[in-house]
Order: C-alpha cells, then structure tokens, then sequence
C-alpha cells in the first residue's frame, strides 16, 4: 500500500523539523511517533526523523512495543516533557532496555503530543548515543518548539 501524496509531503515537513531539532538540541537522532489511522502511522513506527551523519535510522523498526513503556505511562500521567541525561542510571522511569540496546540511546529527551480530546496521541524523542547528557534551557526550548511546529502541521 503506498502512501498518500500529502501524507508524503508532511511526513517530509516533519523530517525537516526534526532535523532543526536535531541540530538544536545537540543530538544525535530524533523521531516523531504519531497515532493516526488515517495517515497509516502507529507509535510503533516512526513517521518523522532527524539523524546525525552514522547514527542508525529507526524508519521501519517496531520492535519496542512503544505504549507499553514506562516513559510513555509517564508522560500521559505527568502530562510534560520527560527528561533524561542517564538511561542506564535513570531509576523512573525506566527506559524500555531495547531503547539501549537497539537503538544505542544513552540519553533522552521526549516530548509528549496531546490531542484535543487530551489524550497522548504521539510524542518526539531526541536521543544521545555518544553518552549522557547534562541539557541545557536551550535544548529544552528547542524540544518544545519542535513540539509546537508538529502539532500545528500534523493538527494535533
């Protein structure tokens, strides 16, 4: 089944946020998860990335179940940006340990999507592969601006 041209084109649009995201925030990949039939996106999959030059692309790997992570129930119980300069001493929550295994992510940023009806509908990741991360006031601006921009293009 292929996609939609438009759908192709946003999908285009979100990679290029993220890859403004990516180069703000000083990481070395960020993704945008989406719930959204419509569109053929699943949080299992990713529908928008930013890489940096020889860091593995997550496009087309649903091997982490996303909503049954720990992170995920934190940010739609929290309802903010979850933050975490040490996965491997990050306590709660606790990171889905393929998150470190498969994806090489040391540490992380996410950013939840809430729909109108308030629900988590997706959420960005910007992940460290090159270690811990203390993050600055800036990189967490830059986080929530990227959030700002996939919600008015996605109409979350």
């Amino acid at each position: 089944m292929s996609k939609d041209d438009a759908v192709v084109k946003l999908e285009a649009e979100l990679d290029r946020v993220l890859t403004t995201l990516l180069i703000a925030a000083n990481g070395s990949r960020t993704t945008v998860r989406i719930d959204d039939p419509a569109r053929g996106w699943n949080v299992d999959f990713i529908c928008g990335e930013g890489l940096k030059p020889g860091i593995k692309s997550l496009r087309g790997d649903g091997s982490i179940d996303q909503r049954a992570a720990a992170t995920v129930a934190w940010m739609a119980k929290n309802r903010r940006n979850l933050i975490q300069p040490d996965l491997t001493n990050s306590p709660d929550p606790a990171p889905p340990p393929a998150l470190m295994s498969a994806y090489s992510a040391k540490a992380q940023m996410l950013a939840p999507l809430f729909n109108k009806a308030g629900e988590l509908q997706g959420w960005i990741s910007v992940h460290y592969v090159d270690g811990t991360h203390d993050f600055s006031d800036g990189e967490i601006e830059a986080l929530d601006r990227a959030s700002a921009e996939v919600k008015r293009l996605t109409g979350i």
